[in-house]
């Protein structure tokens, strides 16, 4: 009897920290690449605002069923944070003064469109088809410029998705997205063309 009384709180301890490991985290994490742009000092003239809203018809960024449970999973920072951090970044990096509204010349506005993983599970084989699309638009006094930027990625497996898939596809899509974002032109042409 007094093995049993001296094992039993070592059994709970372990069924407890088994049970807390095979729950998969309903988090995923995002770290934007670094910008490699050339600063250009013709830029410092216009003083930007950006806003980023999120646009997007759900909050979580994927979902799938396992063992008969829905799992949704939400990214962080969140999809907002992320898209500021970056057009923020961006343009701090080809030399234009990020200020607040009442500072500002012009206003960038980011709407986050899309940034979903969505998840077909089968018997034996699961796809998942990952698509991030950014929307970003130019305001100024002289006139505004719009344009879209994203990226989708699709990947197949055996038997059930996890997170470490859903996040690979996702971290890749939004690489790509990040990076034309940092490659783009047009919209430091927009707002050196349309700031006062």
């Amino acid at each position: 009897m007094k093995f049993f009384n001296n094992t039993l709180p070592i059994i709970v301890a372990t069924l407890f920290i088994a049970a807390c490991q095979s729950t998969p985290s309903h988090t995923l994490t995002f770290t934007p690449p670094a910008s490699n742009a050339i600063f250009n000092t013709a830029n410092q003239a216009a003083v930007v605002n950006v806003t980023t809203r999120d646009a997007r018809s759900q909050s979580e960024i994927s979902s799938y069923v396992r063992d008969g449970q829905l799992f949704k999973l939400s990214a962080s920072p969140d999809v907002t944070a992320l898209f500021q951090q970056i057009v923020q970044q961006d343009l701090n990096s080809k030399g234009f003064r990020v200020g607040a509204p009442s500072a500002s010349n012009t206003n960038v506005i980011v709407n986050v469109k899309d940034f979903y993983a969505k998840v077909d599970q089968g018997n034996l084989r699961y796809k998942i088809d990952a698509k991030i699309q950014v929307e970003i638009n130019v305001q100024g006094a002289k006139g505004n410029f719009s344009k879209n930027i994203g990226s989708t990625r699709t990947t197949e497996g055996a038997f059930n998705a996890n997170n470490d898939e859903i996040q690979n596809v996702l971290t890749a899509t939004f690489n790509e997205v990040v990076k034309a974002i940092y490659a783009d032109q047009e919209i430091s042409s927009a707002i050196r063309q349309y700031s006062n």
